[in-house]
């Protein structure tokens, strides 16, 4: 098998799939964002999944974390919000270093292997990942902030999926 050009590995780049901004206070930003710019429905997630919590790592390490998350569609493109919770993440750092702000932009690649190996060539880390809410989903930031003044996140769909973020609410989840 050939190897792929960087041009071919690079392509997915060409296709933003996601905003993501960190919030403070994740009730407020929806209600702010619905109120003043119409901006919504927005279907809640809490994250990770209990039953994919040991698949999370921050900085290479396996690590236990909750956040917050909202996502709302802007066209083409969704608008994820973000609240730390609980634990260490990039999320919580950004939060601490920066305030609220956009924290990335996605993007879907088909093969996270190839592309990790692409940007560790270009010494280019990943700095938080871990399993998808739609199971065989995996997700990854890189650390891209100091190079281009945000932080790049990939998405491995699943199957048979767009890498759009299914509508899982906190009832479906078996919260009160």
């Amino acid at each position: 098998m050939t190897p792929k050009q960087p041009e071919e590995i690079t392509r997915p780049f060409r296709t933003a799939i996601q905003i993501g901004v960190v919030v403070r206070d994740i009730e407020q930003s929806m209600a702010a964002l619905t109120a003043v710019f119409g901006i919504g429905p927005f279907r809640v997630v809490d994250c990770p999944l209990p039953e994919r919590q040991h698949q999370q790592f921050y900085r290479g390490r396996p690590v236990h974390f909750r956040t917050r998350q909202a996502f709302a569609d802007l066209g083409s493109v969704e608008l994820e919000l973000i609240q730390p919770l609980e634990g260490q993440t990039i999320w919580s750092d950004f939060l601490a270093e920066r305030g609220p702000g956009i924290h990335h932009i996605r993007f879907n690649i088909p093969d996270e292997k190839e592309l990790s190996a692409y940007l560790q060539g270009k010494g280019i880390g990943k700095t938080q990942e871990g399993a998808g809410i739609r199971q065989g989903s995996y997700w990854a930031n890189y650390d891209t902030e100091k190079l281009i003044g945000f932080v790049v996140e990939i998405l491995q769909p699943a199957p048979d999926s767009d890498g759009r973020t299914p509508g899982v609410t906190k009832q479906q989840q078996g919260a009160p």
